[in-house]
């Protein structure tokens, strides 16, 4: 990477616009960057750091900081960098984030913008986007940058004098060893948790003892107690635990056995007392079914004297079945009847309906009558409502427009005053700008004359015995003028004409402003005598305001008055609109009534006949009849028909009832026959002495059970155990086995085994890119101290409790010793560190493939005594070979004259400061 050309602009120092054309110092080389101190030279090296990478060079500047304090809200910040990689030419723009003032005072935050322009013409705008852009052509981070280009201003004695941890932490921002350093971690955290793992299993081995169960009787007990308190090995538990299973299996089976040998003694006694259950169920039946004979055979002969006298009524019988006949057959006659009362009846209520609508269509007519004159009425007295209207209207738009205008002229005369009272103010500026300009040029025309008369005064200060003066030449210098004490100085003088000149500047602009508003008040004034001949001849405009005003009110009392005839015109217009509309349909109404009228008195006439045909009819028909309707004969034929069918059930229920006491008295003879044979063969047995036998057999059959559920208790437990026990054993000694080896793995990649030197994994690797470091850098140290001093990275650690791997010790050859590189002196220090740092260059270059054309060194030149300054010189200059560019920031004078080109940064007086190229 090769920096062309770098343009920065409220960056800084720099308030303005400030370009470098590197191109102008060639491809290769020393260049060497002076100035003030102060005035922005290592600010160049932020400005390309930032330019590729959105921050400074030094990791103590903030890239938020890097906006200029001398430029105001409103000017932009951004740093432009052109460089060219392998052979190819690109462009980045950045811009910061910074805080902006708007013009209405408010201030925004200007978020941080970046711009890459490619070779082949396409763009990269996002910020992200840029920087994987950069990252992925130069091949560097910044940090990597930062240590292989760009080595600023303090970083030389950090990374020489750094320990173990610091440069671990410098390599591994440069050569990537984070991965090294994470597997370094996961391994101690892997191994604590398979660690805590194996404990885990420990102690479920332990609770599944402490769950182990047995008989207080038992011969296990002891080393079950034991075993529950952890003082028995894991495989003598297990023998333990067969013991127990072995021991409760076989009572398992004996109680078993024994439930079996009860279970069938119950079965037997169970039977026996069934038999003896069922010979008492035999003798209470036989009793009761001899008390159910007796009573069921009184019964019978009670049944049999009322079924005779039910087959007495006979006769009676055959007699109602008669009557109910000849009813039945009176009953179309009364449906006839019912038939023309029902017509008789709806013909009346139409008659009633007939009258009812009678009445209301004459009212109706009545009313449509009246409605209909009135409307009429009300629509002859409409004669042409829209063509009044469009009277009215135009009267109203014609004012309307005469009101527009007079505010149009109103609006003209505040305008006019407006600009009248902006010219008073802008005169007023201007009358004060020249009094201060006056004060101003008297100021300086004393200052000036004073300092003019004082340079006698300046000389003589100058003159010294035996020196000619530079007036007259004399050697002798008997009065010499004296230079007041109140003298101006130049300084003052030319502070005083600046002010002058400026106050000038100002009358000037606001004399010119003054003349501006002058002729826009000229202007206005003519338009305003223009606009009052048309509309208000006669009136002057001091006038103008008060006649609008008059004007005005009369309008608008004329308005309100057009506007309520307009709203009373739209009211007739649409009430005729109505009327014209309602009168036809009130006609035809009307119309509707009168036929409605005319088919009720038609129909009235015609349900009165009907009514009275259907009534003679009625009363022919109630003379011939015994009953006087229907419902009257239906009641007397239900009468009978209950009569009848209560003798009917009365014989069935009779012949039933015998019948039924005749089949139970066999059925009973039958079930009486069968008990008494089965009671004559069933032997005499104890009730009571069966029944406390069986009681004391369910006794023990409750004991075995609860028994055999304990067993099963233990067994279940005991197994479970077991099971648990042997998966838990085998599941520890595999963590076992796994723990010795990862920790062991972990231990050496921490660096944390006993006895040995506590280098980490990611350190080991880091070493050996220090061990290459360091052969770089020996190679220049060895030349710039003349053979005197190498580095050696230290081998064995100060103690076995620090981390260790990249201390770095300082050979010294005269006194053959080896001492650490703390001792160094300041010069000394400058130059290994220098050395160090250039072999950490050229170690990061070939691990990475990147080839930079361009090195940047900031200062630490002055510790050098002028012998090691030549050599450190020679170092630098060496570097130069195949069109590298170096560039040295510093003030030693000696470089100065060593090293043509020079980019030369001076502080402005104005603030700020500027930069420049000299070849």
């Amino acid at each position: 990477m090769r920096p062309l050309k770098l343009t920065v602009a409220g960056f800084g120092p720099y308030a303005g616009v400030q370009e470098l054309d590197f191109e102008t110092l060639g491809k290769s080389g020393l260049y060497l960057i002076t100035g003030d101190t102060g005035a922005g030279k290592t600010t160049i090296f932020d400005a390309i750091t930032f330019a590729l990478f959105g921050e400074p060079s030094g990791d103590n500047r903030d890239a938020g900081m890097l906006r200029s304090k001398y430029i105001s809200q409103g000017d932009p910040s951004y740093v432009q960098l052109t460089f060219s990689h392998a052979e190819r030419l690109y462009t980045v723009k950045r811009t910061p984030r910074y805080k902006r003032e708007t013009k209405n005072g408010t201030v925004n935050i200007q978020n941080s913008e970046a711009t890459l322009w490619l070779p082949e013409g396409t763009e990269v705008t996002k910020v992200t986007e840029v920087n994987n852009a950069i990252r992925e052509i130069i091949g560097l981070t910044r940090e990597q940058f930062s240590q292989v280009c760009m080595i600023s201003q303090g970083e030389f004695r950090r990374l020489l004098q750094a320990g173990t941890e610091q440069r671990q932490e410098i390599f591994r921002e440069i050569f990537d060893t984070k991965l090294f350093d994470h597997l370094q971690r996961q391994l101690a955290v892997q191994t604590n948790q398979v660690r805590s793992q194996r404990e885990q299993v420990n102690q479920s081995i332990s609770q599944y003892k402490e769950g182990i169960v047995c008989r207080e009787e038992s011969c296990f007990a002891p080393d079950v107690k034991k075993a529950k308190e952890g003082m028995l090995p894991t495989v003598d538990v297990m023998d333990l635990l067969d013991g127990l299973l072995s021991e409760d299996r076989q009572l398992q089976t004996n109680l078993s056995d024994e439930g079996t040998q009860v279970d069938s003694a119950l079965e037997e006694l169970a039977a026996i007392l069934l038999q003896l259950q069922k010979n008492e169920n035999a003798k209470a039946m036989r009793m009761q079914l001899e008390a159910e004979k007796h009573s069921k055979t009184e019964a019978l002969d009670r049944a049999n004297e009322l079924l005779l006298q039910a087959q007495a009524t006979v006769t009676d019988q055959e007699n109602l079945s008669k009557e109910i006949t000849a009813l039945e057959l009176s009953l179309p006659a009364y449906d006839e009847l019912d038939g023309k009362t029902a017509e008789c009846a709806q013909v009346e209520q139409t008659l009633d309906a007939l009258r009812s609508v009678l009445v209301l269509a004459q009212k109706t007519k009545e009313s449509l009558t009246c409605e209909l004159e009135a409307l009429r009425l009300e629509r002859n007295g409409f004669v042409n409502p829209e063509l009044e209207k469009e009277k009215v209207s135009a009267r109203y738009l014609q004012l309307q427009d005469r009101k527009g205008q007079l505010v149009s002229l109103s609006e003209s005369i505040q305008k006019l005053t407006g600009q009248r009272r902006e010219l008073d103010r802008k005169q007023k500026i201007y009358l004060d700008a020249d009094e201060e300009c006056t004060q101003l040029r008297l100021d300086y025309e004393m200052k000036n004359r004073a300092f003019l008369d004082e340079q006698a005064g300046v000389l003589a200060g100058r003159l010294k015995p035996g020196v000619a003066c530079p007036v007259c030449g004399s050697t002798h210098h008997p009065k010499p003028a004296l230079l007041s004490q109140n003298a101006p100085t130049e300084a003052d003088v030319q502070k005083a004409q600046k002010a002058y000149d400026r106050s000038r500047s100002v009358v000037e602009q606001t004399s010119i402003d003054a003349g501006k508003q002058q002729a826009l008040v000229n202007a206005l004034e003519e338009a305003l005598v223009q606009e009052l001949r048309m509309l208000l001849p006669g009136v002057e405009p001091e006038q103008g305001e008060a006649s609008i005003c008059e004007q005005m009110a009369q309008l608008d009392g004329q308005l309100q008055e057009l506007t309520r005839q307009l709203r009373t015109l739209d009211t007739h217009i649409i009430r005729k609109k109505e009327l014209d509309s309602l009168i036809p349909e009130k006609e035809n109404r009307l119309l509707s009534e009168e036929a409605k009228l005319a088919e009720a008195k038609e129909g009235i006439a015609a349900s009165m006949a009907a009514a009275q045909q259907l009534k003679q009819q009625i009363t022919a028909l109630q003379e011939k009849l015994a009953y006087p309707n229907k419902a009257a004969l239906e009641q007397q034929r239900n009468a009978l028909e209950s009569k009848l069918q209560h003798l009917k059930r009365a014989q069935a229920e009779g012949e039933a009832a015998v019948k039924e006491l005749r089949e139970r008295l066999v059925a009973i003879d039958a079930s009486l026959e069968q008990l008494n044979g089965q009671l004559a063969d069933s032997p005499q047995m104890d009730r009571e002495e069966l029944v406390q036998r069986r009681q004391d057999l369910m006794q023990r059959k409750g004991e075995i059970a609860q028994g055999q559920k304990a067993v099963h208790t233990r067994l279940t437990t005991n197994e479970q155990a077991k099971k648990k026990i042997s998966e838990k054993a085998r599941e520890l000694e595999a963590l076992e086995s796994r723990l010795t080896w990862m920790d062991a793995l972990s231990r050496t990649a921490n660096g944390d085994l006993k006895g040995k030197d506590r280098v980490k994994l990611e350190t080991y690797i880091q070493a050996m890119y220090f061990e290459r470091i360091v052969q770089r850098a020996n190679i220049r140290l060895q030349k710039m101290s003349g053979g005197q001093y190498h580095l050696k990275r230290r081998e064995q650690a100060e103690n076995k409790k620090s981390q260790s791997g990249l201390e770095l010790d300082i050979v010294d050859h005269i006194n053959s010793s080896v001492r650490s590189v703390n001792t160094l002196s300041g010069g000394e220090a400058f130059l290994a560190s220098l050395a160090l740092a250039l072999g950490l260059s050229d170690e990061v270059q070939m691990s990475s493939g990147v080839r930079l054309d361009t090195l940047f060194v900031d200062e630490g030149f002055g510790s050098l005594d002028s012998e090691a300054l030549r050599k450190a010189y020679n170092t630098l200059s060496a570097l130069t070979d195949g069109e590298r560019l170096v560039g040295i920031i510093s003030h030693v004078s000696e470089l100065k004259e060593w090293i043509d080109k020079q980019i030369i940064v001076t502080k402005v007086k104005t603030g700020g400061s500027s930069a420049r190229i000299q070849l």
